[in-house]
């Protein structure tokens, strides 16, 4: 309704004023009078108000309109994962929904604080998702983790970290030996590497 309203003011509005122009063009003496200049004057203000308030109406409806089709839309997704990353920490974290998704198995693997190594050589896992939370205690010298298959395709990283932690998520692991490593130029060489077994 406030549509239409605001369609038809808005129209009226551009009919009237391409009107007024016509009439002062083919007569020099229009207004003849104050009285007439003060209610042509007084019937375009009220028309400008009336089609910027039916503009406003009319947009406020639309926005109505466009939340309750979000507030839908909203309800009917599926779950979903997000990703966010703070301070050096990367955490996912999992909407509830309709179909819950399978817990990722996480492990907890650590930089040594004083040598170029991680505290393990060994990491084990169940099939499926796996996280690899790394904490890195050395505040000077950066490390990170990696993955990778026995035939050295790579499956994926984390951030480099200096003096905090961060997470490695690998999605859909099958039962096997991968190798995990540090990607800082000469620390996989020197020793800061080891196996994940997948079982």
């Amino acid at each position: 309704m406030d549509k239409t309203l605001f369609y038809f003011v808005g129209i009226a509005l551009v009919a009237s004023a391409l009107g007024v122009s016509a009439i002062g063009l083919r007569f020099e003496g229009f207004p003849p009078t104050r009285a007439v200049l003060a209610a042509v004057v007084v019937y375009f203000a009220g028309m400008v108000a009336a089609t910027t308030t039916f503009a406003v109406l009319n947009a406020r409806d639309e926005q109505h309109s466009r939340q309750a089709k979000e507030a839908q839309a909203q309800a009917t997704q599926p779950a979903g994962g997000t990703t966010t990353t703070t301070g050096g920490t990367t955490t996912t974290s999992t909407t509830t929904g309709a179909a819950p998704k399978s817990k990722a198995t996480t492990v907890k693997l650590a930089a040594n604080p004083t040598q170029i190594a991680y505290d393990t050589k060994s990491l084990s896992a169940k099939a499926g998702n796996v996280a690899i939370d790394f904490t890195n205690p050395n505040t000077a010298l950066p490390h990170d983790v990696c993955v990778q298959t026995q035939g050295a395709q790579s499956l994926g990283c984390s951030d480099q970290v200096t003096g905090s932690s961060t997470s490695l998520s690998l999605q859909s692991l099958k039962a096997g030996k991968y190798t995990f490593y540090c990607s800082v130029p000469g620390h996989e060489q020197a020793g800061m590497k080891g196996t994940l077994t997948v079982q």
